[in-house]
Parts: structure tokens; C-alpha cells; sequence
């Protein structure tokens, strides 16, 4: 019987090709053929290492000099560094005061809907969810805590609400009135504060991945200027920035965000449709950048993928091309139920199940919760 585990997908695969894919297998374990999700498996300083070798910087050098660019494309939350950047980001708006009371006022609101969960949780509104008339700030500002805390409390397998909820109810729409230029000052406040959730090795390898002439594009559904705002603590550039951003009336904020994600329940177990969506639109705005005029497939590379979500990042994984060297699900410190769901969704929806890699990430300072 013919041995074809180590066979290329397609036999006009390159030579520098072949080689970078047999020293990443020689690394992790696995092959291309392998049809295991699982078989395959790196930290984050083999990785890096890799980046840096020659076989992998010839594979760069030679798909540019056929005209070609090569991407690489990465989630934020829980792929880069611990936990939710935009949970963290209300945290800091809570301890530096940065509601006003109309923002404070929508939380209670909501909040006050919601009083038979809060009730379950534990937490007192007083004021904050009674009259809503004759507002005063300081049983106002209870509201955003308490929304923070019911989260966290429904993280630890309590009552409370879930990060869907927080973040549809109560994250964009408490930014409703911002003015552009004061969103623009918080993030870039908060963003410093934000280094220290960073997985050890994550700037380190975006770097070598930039230097060999990749272009890192983060992918997110997060907050797109927050993600922007800290791009540089992650060795990315701020322009290789895409995700869900807050719509603007004029110059201010309505608290609705727009995003490419299908919401619907059912969807949580599935690939998403929503971060292919992104990056094409995206590419298509930036293509002069690379002296395009139109969309040609033939001149974009995705060298590899790297998320935490099977549903989101499943979806950036399954719906673009195959890429050229690997997909890489994160090993989220702290949190292997979510590797788990990856392995089952990508088993069951994934083409080339042998490109899919286990990727170990060490945790960072600091934990994943607010």
C-alpha cells in the first residue's frame, strides 16, 4: 500500500512549500493527510521559532516574488491574551468614572427588566432600578457594576447574564452619545492597562510573522477601535485592524454596533459566517495598498489562521480558503472546555483536517476575568 500521509494537497504544491509544511509537522506531530483535528499540537515558543527558521521565511520570499501577498490572520480575546479586551475595557470605564448618566441610565434600564435575575444574583439596585425620574448619579453608577458583576457571576455558573447579553445590552449601548473623539481617547487610555493580559510570545511572533513579510490582520468581532488602540502591544499594525464597530450618527455614537455575525442560537455550535465576511470586505477596501485594482485570489496567500471560537474563528477557518500552512485553535489557558467544542466543530465541519493545529498558549500576568 502506497504511504500518502506526507503527500502534498495538490502536486503543484512548491518546493519551499513542502519544506516549511514538513518542518511544522516535524515539530508538532501530525501530517496533511492525517484527518485528525487533534494530531498536532505546538506551544507558543515552538511556534515562534518556526517563524524565524528558513524554511519559512524562503516559503514568504518566494510566494512574494511571484507577486503574491501572505496573510495571517488572528482573533484578540482569548487567541492573543486572556480574557474578554471589551469586558476589560467596561471594567476601566467603571474605575475611571467614564459613564456619563445618560449611558449609566440605559444600563439601569435594561437592568430593570431584569430584576428577576438580579433578584437570583443577589444584587441591589436601590435606586438605580426604581424611579428612573430625577436620575442621581451616584445610584446610577451601581448599574454598571452590578452589570459587570452579574456577568461575572454567570461566567463562575450562577444566575446573572451571559456575554451575549452583556455585550449586546449592555457594552454598545452604554457608549450611546460618545463623541468620536472621546471614544478615541478611552481606548487609548485603557490600552497601556491592556499589556499585561498579552500571552507571553504573542508580540514576539507577530513580529518575526511581519519581518519575514507576512501581513498580520487581526479578525475579531470585538470592538474594532479598542482592538486598534492596542494593535501595537500586540506587534500589529493599527491598520490591520478589523471588527464590529460602533455606528455613528454626525459624530456621536448611537450604541449600535455593526458586525457580520449571525446572533441566532443555533449558531453557537457552528462555523460563523461572519469573520470571512470581514476580512473580504476588508481586503477589498485595502487592496491598493498591494497595487491591486480588483480582487484577484490568485494573488492573496492566507499562510494561517489562528482563533479560540469554533464558532466565530471555525467559521474564519472553514469558509475562507484552505490555508497555506495551518489553522491554529488556541489551547485557551484555564478554560479547556473551549478547545474541546473547537476539536468536535472542526471534526465534523472542517476540509483539511490535518492542517488543523493545537496551539499552546502560556497564560499571561494576569488572569481572564475582570
Amino acid at each position: 500500500m502506497t504511504d500518502i500521509t506526507n503527500k502534498p494537497f495538490h502536486p503543484q504544491v512548491s518546493a519551499p512549500l513542502q519544506r516549511a509544511r514538513h518542518l511544522l509537522y516535524s515539530i508538532s506531530g501530525g501530517s496533511a493527510r492525517s484527518g485528525d483535528v487533534t494530531a498536532a499540537r505546538l506551544t507558543t515558543a515552538q511556534r515562534l521559532a518556526y517563524f524565524q527558521s528558513p524554511e519559512f521565511r524562503d516559503w514568504v520570499a518566494f510566494e512574494k516574488s511571484h507577486g503574491r501577498q501572505v496573510f495571517w490572520l488572528k482573533d484578540v480575546d482569548k487567541t492573543q491574551a486572556a480574557g474578554d479586551i471589551f469586558t476589560f475595557f467596561f471594567q476601566w470605564r467603571i474605575k475611571n468614572n467614564r459613564f456619563t448618566s445618560g449611558q449609566l441610565k440605559v444600563i439601569a434600564e435594561y437592568l430593570r427588566n431584569r430584576q428577576g435575575t438580579i433578584r437570583s444574583a443577589g444584587i441591589t439596585l436601590t435606586r438605580a432600578i426604581s424611579g428612573l425620574t430625577g436620575y442621581i448619579p451616584p445610584y446610577a453608577e451601581l448599574s454598571a457594576a452590578a452589570a459587570l458583576r452579574l456577568w461575572q457571576q454567570k461566567e463562575a455558573g450562577g444566575e446573572g447574564i451571559g456575554l451575549l447579553d452583556f455585550w449586546s445590552n449592555v457594552y454598545w449601548p452604554s457608549q450611546a452619545g460618545m463623541p468620536r473623539s472621546e471614544k478615541v481617547r478611552q481606548v487609548n487610555a485603557f490600552a497601556p492597562t491592556y499589556a499585561e493580559r498579552i500571552y507571553p510570545g504573542v508580540k514576539e511572533e507577530n513580529h518575526a510573522l511581519t519581518d519575514a513579510g507576512v501581513e498580520v490582520v487581526i479578525v475579531t468581532n470585538g470592538d474594532q477601535e479598542l482592538a486598534i488602540a492596542a494593535a501595537p502591544y500586540l506587534g500589529v499594525k493599527p491598520e490591520n485592524v478589523v471588527g464590529s464597530h460602533l455606528i455613528y450618527d454626525g459624530d456621536h455614537s448611537t450604541g449600535e454596533n455593526h458586525s457580520y455575525e449571525v446572533l441566532a442560537e443555533e449558531w453557537a455550535a457552528r462555523p460563523q459566517p461572519g469573520k470571512p465576511l470581514s476580512f473580504h470586505y476588508w481586503i477589498y477596501t485595502n487592496r491598493k495598498r498591494w497595487g491591486w485594482d480588483h480582487l484577484d485570489e490568485h494573488d492573496i496567500v492566507i499562510g494561517g489562521r489562528d482563533g479560540d471560537s469554533a464558532s466565530s474563528d471555525g467559521g474564519m477557518m472553514i469558509f475562507l480558503p484552505p490555508p497555506a500552512i495551518g489553522n491554529f485553535m488556541i489551547d485557551t489557558p484555564g478554560e479547556p472546555e473551549r478547545l474541546k467544542k473547537f476539536h468536535s466543530v472542526t471534526s465534523k465541519y472542517g476540509w483539511t483536517k490535518g492542517q488543523f493545529f493545537t496551539l499552546v498558549q502560556s497564560n499571561s500576568q494576569r488572569g481572564w476575568k475582570p
